[in-house]
């Protein structure tokens, strides 16, 4: 009877923690999956995004694989969570994101047009290398909502704007120049 190894032995064997950067053209590279957790230091774009003292997690797992037409393809599992202003209601809200880009890398002298005009792709900067943390970080502020707010924000639950005094029946006043018009 062989006995079985505990699961985070098993689980760092075939995981690899996220470099700094790597050049996703050698074979070394490829097949193999990357896992780590990113926080607001990590990612300073969106820190910016975020209101001051926001907290920000993230986790990230990716695997880069050889596509159908040879191109290099970056697959990613991007899930966390990062404090928003709800735009209705003005108080801090919690925002979660889970994302799964699928995007072809492309070098810097590559265009790769047999992928088409629509397919999606990442540019890899002049020296040739990817940038996981500026890559994710790039996912994540593609996603961002331009105006977050609650699922079930209770400041909407009132009309903006309630008639009044100044609502009274006023003359049109292209009714009036319709007159002067008509008296030349």
């Amino acid at each position: 009877m062989t006995e079985k190894a505990p699961e985070g032995i098993f689980r760092a064997l075939e995981m690899s923690r996220i470099p700094v950067s790597l050049d996703p053209f050698l074979p070394r590279a490829l097949d193999r999956r990357w896992e780590g957790e990113y926080s607001g230091d990590d990612l300073p774009r969106l820190r910016a995004a975020s209101p001051e003292g926001a907290v920000i997690s993230v986790r990230v797992a990716f695997t880069l694989i050889r596509g159908p037409l040879g191109e290099i393809r970056w697959q990613a599992e991007i899930e966390g969570e990062t404090d928003q202003v709800c735009q209705r209601c003005l108080q801090p809200m919690r925002w979660r994101f889970r994302l799964r880009p699928d995007i072809a890398l492309v070098g810097p002298d590559d265009r790769l047009s047999a992928l088409g005009e629509d397919a999606e792709r990442l540019e890899l900067g002049t020296d040739g290398l990817l940038w996981p943390a500026a890559a994710v970080e790039d996912e994540i502020l593609l996603a961002l909502p331009l105006a977050p707010r609650h699922e079930q924000c209770g400041a909407g639950g009132h009309r903006e704007f309630e008639p009044g005094e100044g609502d009274r029946e006023a003359e049109n006043p292209f009714a009036v120049l319709g007159q002067l018009r008509g008296k030349s």
